[in-house]
């Protein structure tokens, strides 16, 4: 068991909370079409800019009480929700990837280009997923502005690994093959769900987010990331209906859970895999 260092957890974690506060401008700015990279930050009430102060991830929402300092308009929870599962999640990433690994574990293990990587490409798919999370979340809607670039390098990320190993490309067990198959698998299952219910049950941006999490996970990962996203689906619907927040009849964001779903095994792949051998005779 290898051990990280507290410092490196929270530096990415401080790093992560500064890209959710991007994320969160980007959330919004989807939805209204405004530019992402070059204007400033600024209330959606009053559109004053905010001072560099006022827009510490995190701090700044807590010492303002959730208000605009000029026009005392409410700010979004959405914002310190965005930042802090951010922050979170490129902390996890750390403690994955930087234990022992030239730190304070075992020395003969030597961090790589190939884990260089691997790294980036993990915190890129933090960013990506907890910006569709908060945005289907807001907007009942899977932006094609996150989904469409995150197949494509995700794709590239599964190529790469592909060139790097040992099997040939019909073998399912390939990151690229794998990839693949699982993400037609996702988007035939949802395909056949709007088909059959005449796209009362579900969206064609999950669709497209179902393909996202094969292209992720791979198969037969899938079939864990669909069974954790309708578990946990249909556990927080049945908590607002009974809380009598939502009705049987009302809409929920199924990306939220697919997200979630995505996350789980992504991290948790390793134990998933022993129990599912274990009990389930189930491998990949």
């Amino acid at each position: 068991m290898f051990h990280v260092p507290c410092s490196m957890v929270i530096i990415f974690f401080l790093v992560g909370l500064i890209v959710g506060s991007f994320l969160g401008a980007v959330n919004y700015r989807l939805k209204v079409a405004e530019d992402i990279v070059w204007k400033r930050s600024h209330c959606p009430g009053c559109k004053k800019n905010i001072r560099w102060y006022d827009n510490i991830p995190l701090l700044s929402f807590v010492v303002l009480w959730g208000q605009c300092r000029e026009c005392k308009e409410k700010i979004s929870w959405r914002y310190p929700a965005v930042e802090l599962m951010t922050g979170l999640l490129y902390a996890a990433v750390a403690w994955k990837f930087l234990g022992g690994w030239g730190f304070a574990g075992s020395p003969e293990r030597v961090f790589s280009a190939g884990d260089a990587i691997e790294m980036a490409f993990w915190l890129f798919a933090a960013s990506y997923l907890t910006l569709i999370f908060f945005h289907d979340l807001s907007f009942m809607l899977i932006p094609d502005a996150a989904v469409y670039p995150a197949i494509i390098i995700t794709l590239l990320y599964q190529y790469w690994k592909y060139l790097g190993g040992p099997l040939g490309i019909a073998d399912l067990k390939n990151p690229f093959a794998s990839a693949l198959s699982g993400a037609f698998v996702a988007a035939l299952f949802f395909l056949l769900l709007i088909w059959i219910s005449r796209g009362r049950w579900i969206g064609g941006g999950d669709v497209k987010l179902g393909f996202l999490a094969g292209v992720i996970v791979g198969w037969p990962k899938i079939l864990f990331v669909l069974f954790f996203a309708y578990l946990i689906g249909a556990i927080v619907s049945l908590i607002l209906v009974a809380a009598k927040k939502k009705t049987w009849k009302s809409q929920i964001p199924f990306g939220p859970f697919l997200v979630t779903g995505i996350l789980i095994v992504m991290f948790f792949s390793e134990q998933i895999q022993f129990w599912a051998n274990r009990y389930l005779n189930i491998g990949y």
